[in-house]
């Protein structure tokens, strides 16, 4: 009886310590889930503090990007409304203009030009006729060409079989607006300055328009430079007869 007794006992403690254990458990397990919820509260306002500054970023980063076009709009706005020709742009052509023009003449060999410009280190020489008047322009390029196509020693080719005779020109006096208008519309990157008689009194070039900004003022030459450049860099037409067979 008395072993019995004993036995309830132990079993008895036994299971007031299996509920001790369970009530244990649980009261970890609710401060377990006190702690997840705290942090995850903790979490959500980390995460709702994290987009509201993104947010603010995106907007602070937007509203400085439409700062910066609009003023570049402006700009290009004040740009684009110049005049077409101020005080500083109607400064006329001979100023800037590389005095004197090498020159040959259309009876000259192809040799004697491509010697003249060897020598000058240019990429062009005028082509006066006997009062000395121009004209005709050769360059380095129609000399190649002609080398090329015709298949004859330089010697043999006269400049006047390969010469530009349409030269386009300008007076001195004309502003360096003018003059860069000239070359705009006629494609070309150098332009002769000729007096009243047509003798060529000098050349100017793409970069002597380009490299006196100090003279035009740095807006007025660079609308001038890029409106040549935007104008030479236009594809040209092929020409009807391209092979070394159609040029002889």
């Amino acid at each position: 009886m008395a072993e019995r007794q004993t036995r309830l006992s132990l079993v008895k403690e036994a299971l007031e310590d299996i509920g001790a254990a369970g009530e244990a458990a649980r009261l970890q397990l609710h401060l377990l889930s006190m702690q997840a919820r705290r942090r995850t509260g903790e979490l959500e306002t980390s995460l709702d503090t994290l987009e509201q500054k993104l947010d603010r970023g995106i907007e602070q980063a937007m509203h400085t990007a439409s700062l910066k076009t609009k003023q570049l709009t402006q700009t290009l706005q004040d740009f684009l409304r110049l005049p077409a020709q101020t005080a500083e742009a109607a400064v006329p052509i001979r100023s800037i203009m590389t005095e004197g023009i090498c020159c040959c003449r259309p009876e000259d060999s192809l040799n004697l030009a491509a010697q003249i410009m060897w020598d000058t280190d240019s990429g062009s020489v005028g082509v006066t006729n006997a009062e000395g008047r121009l004209c005709g322009i050769i360059t380095d390029r129609d000399i190649c060409m002609a080398a090329y196509l015709r298949g004859q020693p330089l010697s043999n080719i006269r400049v006047q079989d390969v010469m530009t005779k349409e030269v386009h020109t300008c007076s001195g006096d004309e502003t360096i607006e003018r003059a860069a208008t000239l070359m705009g519309n006629a494609q070309v990157r150098r332009l002769p300055i000729t007096d009243a008689e047509g003798r060529a009194l000098g050349i100017v070039s793409l970069a002597d328009i380009a490299l006196n900004a100090g003279i035009l003022g740095q807006r007025n030459a660079e609308r001038l430079t890029f409106q040549l450049l935007r104008a030479v860099s236009k594809r040209r037409p092929e020409p009807l007869q391209s092979t070394r067979e159609a040029a002889e």
